[in-house]
This record gives structure tokens, sequence and C-alpha cells, in this order.
């Protein structure tokens, strides 16, 4: 399944843009009123793009503290390595500064694994007797940073970019544990708490058999507590095992399953699955199952706060679930 990573982050970044600046960049949220943050529309502005580019990753309005004048804030997420990152930075910043006839205050966020080196963060253009041009603007690499150093931090953001900071192979169930029971107690919305566990879904996956020790090592990190239930954030776990679920019923009634048929109900998203399950029960041919997969392909991107429903616990046939096409 291809990940729409510029979108992932860019819904998180909208969801906690204050507390991006607080954690990474305090020096612009001293600079703003952040009661007066206004997320421009790329409607807006998309003429003012690189054409291979569909929309800038977010562009806010702002006002100064005790001011009456706006300034703008652009901040572009990086999944991959981009040589030509500085020059399109100053384009945008040209670009926008001429547009909005304000000062424009210019963030990169690297979130890519490698390479290693810093990313360039100015944009130069001179003679050797004569200096053009000398752009510069913040850069946050994440592949840079420590993931101990954020594990507790108590910016809820820190909870989330950690799983794309330096963290190797054998630590990421340590990692993901941490990071789960560090969530259950901060105190924020609902709401927050999908947001954040379902990016620590996407960005620290783990096989079968560790998502099975990570379900058992949690409650002892953090205990079960009646307001803020365990499982409405071990979603990935609840997935898993609804594949199980799911895939043995099958072959149980249709015999062993081709591998593109396991493939896909791997791939489903946990509503799809539930649609599922309640569905086979009136398969009686593998051809019946088949065809339901034809008019269910998997979703190109499962939205990161989803259709999540804090009291679906269970593949219970008899429940109501959303009922894909088919």
């Amino acid at each position: 399944m291809r990940i729409d990573h510029d979108g992932i982050f860019k819904q998180l970044l909208e969801e906690f843009f204050v507390e991006f600046l607080e954690l990474f960049v305090p020096d612009a949220l001293q600079l703003l009123d952040a009661s007066t943050l206004t997320f421009l529309d790329k409607q807006v502005f998309r003429d003012l793009l690189d054409p291979d580019r569909r929309e800038a990753d977010l562009v806010v309005q702002a006002q100064y503290r005790h001011q009456p004048t706006t300034f703008i804030v652009h901040l572009e997420h990086q999944a991959q390595e981009d040589k030509a990152l500085h020059q399109r930075m100053f384009r945008y910043f040209a670009k926008f500064h001429d547009r909005y006839a304000a000062a424009v205050y210019p963030i990169a966020l690297c979130s890519y694994h490698t390479p290693k080196q810093l990313a360039p963060d100015q944009y130069v253009v001179g003679f050797p007797d004569f200096a053009v041009l000398d752009f510069r603007f913040r850069v946050v690499q994440l592949n840079q940073l420590r993931w101990r150093d954020y594990l507790d931090h108590p910016n809820p953001l820190a909870t989330a970019l950690l799983a794309r900071m330096q963290v190797g192979p054998r630590e990421r169930r340590a990692v993901k544990a941490a990071c789960l029971a560090h969530l259950v107690g901060l105190p924020i919305s609902a709401k927050r708490r999908r947001i954040i566990s379902q990016f620590l879904e996407v960005y620290l996956p783990l096989d079968p058999q560790e998502e099975r020790l990570l379900h058992e090592q949690l409650p002892e990190l953090a205990p079960y507590q009646q307001e803020e239930p365990m499982i409405a954030i071990v979603t990935s776990w609840e997935r898993m095992a609804g594949v199980t679920l799911v895939t043995e019923v099958l072959e149980k009634r249709f015999g062993p399953l081709d591998d593109t048929v396991t493939a896909q109900i791997a791939d489903y998203p946990y509503d799809v699955l539930r649609a599922l399950n309640i569905a086979q029960v009136t398969f009686t041919t593998l051809a019946d199952l088949e065809d339901w997969l034809a008019a269910n392909p998997v979703p190109p991107w499962v939205d990161p706060l989803g259709e999540w429903d804090d009291s679906e616990t269970s593949l219970d046939a008899g429940d109501d679930a959303p009922t894909p096409s088919g």
C-alpha cells in the first residue's frame, strides 16, 4: 500500500502546529500571537508552486505579538532527500513574499531516515566580488535527533515524531511500547491521542511476533485506565488480530487461499475487515469471496484520524459495521 507521507505529516502538523514551533523553532513561536493563526487554503496559492508538486505543506498567516502586522510561516515537509531543497525553499519564499507583501519565516522538516548528512539550510547566489543573495531557512532534520532525548517530553508532538528519529531496528518495539505508554498519560484530547497513536502505527510497524510481545508488555508499562482504555490506542494489534481471524475463518470454509487474496486482506484497514467478517457468512463459494474483494480494493491511504470508534473492540459478526459496496 502506497503511503502518502506528505498527507500524513500535513495532518499531524496542522493539528500540532503550535507544538511544532514550541518544540523545534521556539524563536518563531515567540514572534507570533497563536490566537491569530490562519491556515491558508492551498487553492489560494496553488499557482505559486512548482508544476510537479500539488501543494506546499503548510502556509500559515500569523500576527505579531502586540502588533497588527502579519507575516507568513511556510513549513515544508521532506519525506525524501531533495538536493534542490534549498533552491525550492527560496523560490517559495520569493513567491509568498511577493503574493502577500509580508515577511516569510521558512522552515523545512526532513523526516527521511537516509542520508544522514545535514540538509542544506541556505541558498547563496553571488560572484567573487559581489554577494547577490544569502537566503537562509530553518531545517529540522529528524534523523539527526536521538529519540531518547524526546521520550518523556511533555510536548505531545515529540511522542509522534521520535518515530522518525534515530531508532535502530532492534529498538523499534521498545520505542513503540514506551511511546504508547507515555501517550496514555498525556493530558490531550481523544482526537489528538488517535492522531499520534495511528502515526506511530504507520512509522513504527512491527512484525506479528513483535506486535504480540508489545501487546503483552503494554499493560505493565501503562496500567488499564477506565476512562482511557489501552485498547483504544493499540490499533495495530487489533487490526492484526482481525486479519488472523478473518483469514482463518475463510480458509476453514474454502480451503487455502491464494497469496494475492491473503495479501489484500492483510492490507485492509480495521473497518473493512469488520465488514468482510460480516459479509463472509453470506458467501457460498470462493467466487463470492473473490467478487467481494474485487468490489472492495484496499484504500490507497487510510486517513490517520480514520473512523475509529473507541467502543469497537471486537470483530463480532453481530455488530453493526461500515459496509463497503459489494
